[in-house]
């Protein structure tokens, strides 16, 4: 039975990491070990693992370096034929990995996903939005592309939890970019997929993607920082996908992503609009706008566009409280 590695960076997971381990330990395929590589946690999640006293958790400390460093550290140490990444507030269900591998093991270096449920408080609750663009492929540059934005659009994710991938095609895509702090799995499973000989999909099985519900402003997640970080993926992906660049879809999904880009920088950060906007225009323009906020910032889009909608909404947000 082939082992399964499965990596978990750990920091102050305290209120979501017992579910998360009891979704793997519950896991029908047995030959699984479990690395766990934490980042100075002080909220007594590292003491709780410690507690388990389960022969197949490797706990190991690696503080102040970041998820990606932490996933790194794992791959270093994990001796599985299979790679699993699972964050710490996420969630397998039982039969993902048996039902992964016995699809990978017919297979000659392809990689294996499922659909992710997307969820706040509990699973039942939860929506999966995936399932169209997720299909049994060969043809690694149509699913990608796919996924980007095709069609002009629509675009969707895959969660890195999602994937199981052998070993084999994690070490011909090479180690995570610990320089990314937005947009990390993207770009990692973007070079996987590209190193990969196709993806198999795993229909009757999910895996769980936790969201948390944040107060916050328009521009939550979406620092300078954060965005330059989501244009360096992007110009990643781009590239890893630069042999079938002559064709609409590749122009039409790049233009899709770098408008994304674009319109979360408008009009606070307007280096990184002029390098996000300027790409949407070499590859043709896109007339994708996601929805941007309630009525009236939608009826102001659809009146005077989508740059006075997001200044409007940016002004609302930054004087008026409401």
């Amino acid at each position: 039975m082939p082992l399964v590695s499965v990596i978990i960076p750990n920091h102050n997971s305290i209120k979501f990491i017992k579910a998360t381990l009891d979704s793997v330990f519950k896991q029908t395929h047995k030959n699984i070990e479990i690395i766990i590589i934490d980042d100075g946690s002080t909220d007594g999640s590292f003491e709780y693992i410690s507690d388990l006293k389960n022969q197949n958790v490797k706990l190991i400390k690696n503080p102040g370096k970041g998820a990606c460093a932490a996933r790194n550290y794992g791959l270093k140490i994990a001796t599985g034929d299979y790679i699993q990444f699972l964050d710490a507030d996420d969630l397998l269900d039982p039969e993902k990995i048996r039902v992964q591998v016995e699809l990978l093991e017919t297979t000659n270096e392809k990689i294996a996903a499922c659909s992710t449920l997307h969820f706040y408080e509990t699973p039942t609750e939860g929506i999966i939005t995936d399932t169209a663009f997720l299909y049994n492929t060969d043809n690694i540059h149509e699913f990608l592309l796919n996924l980007y934005g095709a069609d002009g659009k629509t675009h969707t994710m895959v969660a890195q939890h999602a994937w199981l991938t052998p070993r084999t095609v994690i070490d011909r895509a090479g180690y995570w970019d610990e320089s990314l702090i937005k947009d990390q799995d993207g770009e990692f499973f973007c070079r996987v997929v590209m190193a990969s000989n196709g993806v198999c999909f795993a229909e009757k099985v999910l895996c769980y993607y936790r969201k948390h519900k944040r107060a916050g402003s328009v521009s939550s997640g979406k620092s300078e920082k954060h965005l330059r970080s989501q244009l360096e993926s992007l110009n990643s992906k781009a590239a890893q996908l630069e042999k079938v660049r002559d064709t609409k879809f590749y122009r039409n999904a790049m233009a899709l992503q770098y408008k994304i880009i674009a319109i979360d920088a408008y009009p606070m950060h307007k280096t990184t609009y002029k390098a996000a906007i300027n790409k949407v225009n070499q590859f043709g323009g896109s007339t994708y706008e996601p929805v941007l906020g309630g009525k009236i910032i939608e009826t102001i889009k659809s009146i005077f566009g989508w740059r006075a909608a997001k200044s409007f909404s940016v002004f609302i947000h930054k004087y008026v409280k409401v």
